[in-house]
């Protein structure tokens, strides 16, 4: 029995038999290349690099972690946007291919918070700054960075950029909110509102109204504007009895109507071009016939639809004021452009009595 033994133990120590005796296995080392930027904001790029190396075998796993968001990543290089706001502690740990992990190794990143622009008011804007009792206007706003916008009198909370139609019954100042950044900035807009203001509807005067061509001139009251079949311009005479009109009044509007016309023969548009009003003083319809133009017209209609649209018209509105105290109001109504366009056809609008060019005046006095 103690042979064998003796025998067991001289096998133990021959060369070649060691490995009746397992060896142990000697852990990884794990390398962070680098981590970059190391301070960033919010939703930027963060590089991470990292190896690791084995004495007596390969690496075959990585783990890349944070203290705030837990586990990054497998891969031994990778990239983020998502880190979120704070100090990372990163600890780096690789994995050899008999399972042991090596210790970890640390870097960190700072991840700074995003700063959001402050909110700014590009514009806020009223279409009138002055309006009657019952009339409505248009506020518009353009607003940039801005999480929360928000306009007084009743209008609540609205989009960055828009408009609202108001109708506001008394003089009222619009304030417009704008919340973002860190900030609140706010504008104004003061909308003055008027009691309505009075009004007179003028229609020509028959005797003093009518047409004339290089033929002769008629007062009936019907109003021929265009060319007739001898190829000869035809120009409307219209006069308005403006004595109702306070002699201090300030003019503020002027509606004029056109939309009384008839076509009895072949329609002046397009060929004729624009029919203008012009301011044309005279006694008497006897020898006004010109079809040349020396001055700009205070209207102009180039399509039926805008004569059969009432027109709020500037250029009424001065040439009237200028006229209030001295009685009467006079218009020649031609086509500027051509006083024929030759083809031997009537081409002509006609007013009659009942469908006259009506003023709507509005005024204030002059206090």
């Amino acid at each position: 029995m103690k042979g064998i033994l003796l025998v067991l133990c001289s096998l133990v120590l021959l060369p070649g038999c060691s490995y009746l005796f397992p060896v142990s296995n000697q852990p990884p080392e794990a390398y962070i290349t680098s981590i970059s930027p190391e301070q960033v904001t919010e939703g930027d790029i963060v590089t991470f690099a990292g190896y690791g190396t084995d004495p007596d075998g390969e690496v075959v796993g990585y783990l890349w972690t944070s203290d705030i968001e837990g586990e990054l990543s497998r891969s031994p290089t990778f990239e983020t946007d998502s880190l979120s706001v704070g100090e990372h502690s990163i600890s780096f740990t690789v994995q050899d291919n008999n399972g042991a992990w090596s210790d970890e190794v640390h870097g960190s990143v700072e991840v700074l918070p995003e700063v959001a622009e402050p909110a700014t008011i590009d514009s806020f804007s009223a279409t009138l700054s002055h309006i009657q009792r019952g009339d409505s206007l248009s506020l518009s706003w353009d607003v940039s960075n801005a999480t929360t916008v928000f306009i007084d009198q009743g209008i609540g909370t609205v989009a960055t950029a828009g408009s609202v139609e108001v109708s506001p019954e008394v003089t009222t100042t619009y304030k417009l909110t704008a919340i973002g950044g860190g900030t609140t900035v706010t504008a104004e807009v003061t909308v003055t509102v008027q009691d309505p203001w009075p009004s007179i509807t003028l229609t020509p005067v028959i005797d003093l109204t009518g047409f004339v061509r290089s033929s002769g001139v008629d007062v009936t009251g019907d109003i021929f504007v265009g060319d007739d079949d001898a190829n000869r311009g035809i120009q409307g005479f219209v006069t308005y009895n403006i004595s109702g009109i306070p002699a201090d009044a300030i003019i503020r509007r002027v509606i004029i109507d056109m939309s009384g016309y008839q076509i009895p023969y072949h329609p002046p548009f397009p060929d004729l071009g624009c029919l203008g009003a012009f301011v044309h003083d005279f006694p008497r319809l006897h020898g006004q016939y010109r079809w040349q133009v020396d001055a700009d017209p205070i209207e102009r209609w180039c399509f039926f639809d805008e004569l059969d649209t009432p027109t709020d018209s500037v250029g009424f509105r001065d040439a009237l004021q200028e006229k209030v105290g001295k009685g009467r109001f006079q218009l020649r109504l031609q086509f500027a452009d051509m006083h024929t366009d030759g083809d031997n056809l009537r081409d002509m609008l006609h007013w009659p009595r009942a469908g006259y060019p009506a003023l709507t005046v509005e005024y204030e006095l002059n206090d």
